[in-house]
């Protein structure tokens, strides 16, 4: 049977062990990947991650990725399609909010976009302010954990985004989507920050002058396997985690109990 929320049936879904399945929601971008990758990859990515992990950890069903995310910082090359902090929280809770009411409480969101961090570990809060009942998972850093197999692999420096690592994942998972032969050289970068101290609005754009980082022509289908398998391996052994987690929800049935939560537990979409 598929792990994948869109694929099942609805009385296969509802057969499913409501209180051990974790129910992931993968969240990409669309966004500029150099020339040379697809506009989709993080989602398309993460997507792929997912599935695989939940074959490999069940029960487990995975919803369809999440494309439209926060990328204002891309806006300048074409095709990026960024939605505000406000309306991608939004989304997510009301993604969330109704995954609990067809009776799932563990939810976990697999990030594959560096620029969805702030706006996720915001969300976490968020819905702690808003007294939600669902026990919510966030894996903010998309690649988390697999620091020792990019050190075997990688060749080259810097590393970031549509490097050498994420077009190696791309060789692996959507060679159709490939179009490595338009990268002429290591990607031409700006200054980290405009301000060495301080964040600023033009950093990013200061730095990934051309939309992407390092030298994408070092890549290989197998460089992107052995991350692919790690980054698999990792989220299935975190989908156990989750599953076997037994003290978040006393922990935060506590704190609503403690922190006077109850008159707002009735704003949780039923």
């Amino acid at each position: 049977m598929s792990v994948e929320w869109a694929e099942l049936a609805y009385p296969d879904l509802a057969a499913a062990d409501r209180e051990r399945t974790v129910v992931v929601l993968p969240v990409g971008s669309l966004e500029v990947h150099g020339p040379h990758l697809p506009l989709g990859l993080d989602a398309l990515v993460v997507h792929r991650v997912a599935v695989e992990a939940a074959k490999r950890s069940p029960p487990a069903v995975v919803l369809p990725p999440l494309f439209y995310a926060y990328v204002p910082e891309n806006r300048h090359f074409p095709g990026a399609i960024s939605l505000s902090g406000s309306t991608f929280l939004k989304l997510l809770e009301e993604v969330c909010d109704e995954v609990y009411r067809n009776g799932f409480k563990r939810i976990l969101i697999l990030n594959g976009h560096g620029g969805n961090r702030r706006p996720l570990s915001l969300f976490v809060r968020e819905m702690q302010e808003k007294g939600k009942r669902y026990l919510l998972y966030v894996a903010v850093e998309p690649m988390e954990g697999l620091e020792k197999v990019i050190e075997e692999v990688a060749e080259t420096r810097p590393l970031g985004h549509a490097c050498e690592i994420e077009t190696s994942l791309a060789l692996h998972l959507l060679p159709h989507l490939c179009r490595l032969e338009r990268v002429k050289g290591p990607a031409r970068l700006g200054p980290e920050r405009v301000v060495e101290g301080a964040q600023t609005m033009a950093d990013w754009v200061c730095y990934a002058v051309e939309g992407y980082i390092g030298d994408p022509r070092a890549a290989a289908p197998e460089k992107g396997r052995r991350v692919f398998e790690a980054w698999v391996q990792r989220v299935a052994e975190l989908l156990e985690r989750i599953r076997r987690d037994e003290l978040y929800e006393r922990v935060l049935d506590d704190f609503y109990s403690r922190a006077n939560y109850s008159s707002r537990a009735g704003s949780q979409r039923a």
